[in-house]
């Protein structure tokens, strides 16, 4: 998916931050970036989202970051989209160069900074940092403007002093997209997306993008800085992620319902890509080892 570059504050050039509410049956933006910071609360949606280099799924309760000209997107497959599973969040936007210019004449912004140079690889909240980040946001978008800026400072606050994250992107991803063919790639994430259960062959991917095999090869992997093979397995594994945290399938289950053709390969293609085999997963999300997030079990007795 090429992203486009959107303009989020267009229309609004004085502005330096913006709030957003989100509620539509399903998430609809393309694959884009722009040069505000946004902070993104996901109030209630499942689905699959691309930052960066980064490819994961998401659900419900999800606290993400994400820095100047990083392309993002989070995908719902619309076929899911029902009156009783709704596509909800909370958003804010700020300019960083015009918010860094205000605050350079009231106090060091150092840390500030290095936290909006960190945040071009993404960041994903947990712990106490999330649920505080959560609340501002949820009393920021219904605000007045005053209360709206002490919320905005109260949140960079916590921004540059929290270790409470996870950072998503390479550090070596760079944006290298362009602006024309915007939409060739985002056809070929929503190809995969929707058929990454079933075979997908170079043939039909080529074709959709309209470039004979090899030129679809090198096209996909100088704009994903990825293979196309490594993409599709990416997204797979990140689906049997989702369903070894459910709990509910034998990890052999799982291998074929997402796509690979058998066991040992659902084996070795997983653990090239979480370290890990699908057992050792399973059994550190259960169990909470070396992870640096609450375990399963523990989600119950946590106050959302």
């Amino acid at each position: 998916m090429k992203p486009i570059f959107a303009k989020v504050l267009e229309g609004l050039e004085n502005n330096v931050f913006e709030t957003r509410k989100i509620n539509r049956p399903y998430f609809s933006t393309e694959f884009h970036f722009h040069k505000e910071c946004q902070i993104t609360y996901i109030v209630e949606s499942e689905g699959r989202r691309i930052i960066g280099d980064n490819l994961d799924t998401f659900e419900s309760d999800e606290l993400t970051f994400i820095g100047s000209n990083l392309p993002h997107v989070w995908h719902n497959d619309r076929r899911d989209a029902s009156p009783l599973h709704n596509a909800s969040s909370l958003s804010l936007f700020f300019d960083p160069e015009r918010l860094l210019h205000i605050c350079q004449s009231l106090f060091n912004t150092k840390s500030m900074e290095e936290f909006i140079a960190l945040s071009k690889q993404g960041l994903l909240f947990y712990g106490q940092t999330k649920q505080q980040l959560k609340t501002l946001l949820q009393e920021m978008v219904d605000a007045n403007d005053f209360q709206k800026t002490i919320y905005l400072f109260r949140l960079i606050e916590i921004l540059i002093n929290t270790k409470e994250y996870k950072l998503l992107s390479s550090s070596s991803y760079v944006n290298t997209y362009v602006s024309k063919d915007n939409d060739v790639i985002d056809r070929i994430f929503r190809h995969v997306f929707n058929n990454y259960q079933n075979e997908i062959t170079l043939d039909e991917v080529a074709q959709i993008a309209n470039l004979t095999k090899t030129a679809f090869c090198r096209y996909f992997r100088s704009r994903t800085q990825k293979t196309f093979i490594q993409f599709v397995n990416e997204v797979r594994v990140s689906q049997a992620c989702k369903l070894i945290a459910s709990n509910q399938e034998q990890i052999t289950n799982i291998a074929y319902a997402c796509g690979f053709n058998s066991i040992s390969n659902f084996n070795k293609i997983f653990k090239s890509i979480k370290g890990e085999t699908p057992s050792e997963y399973k059994n550190k999300l259960y169990t909470g080892i070396n992870l640096n997030i609450p375990s399963i079990s523990q989600f119950n007795s946590i106050a959302y």
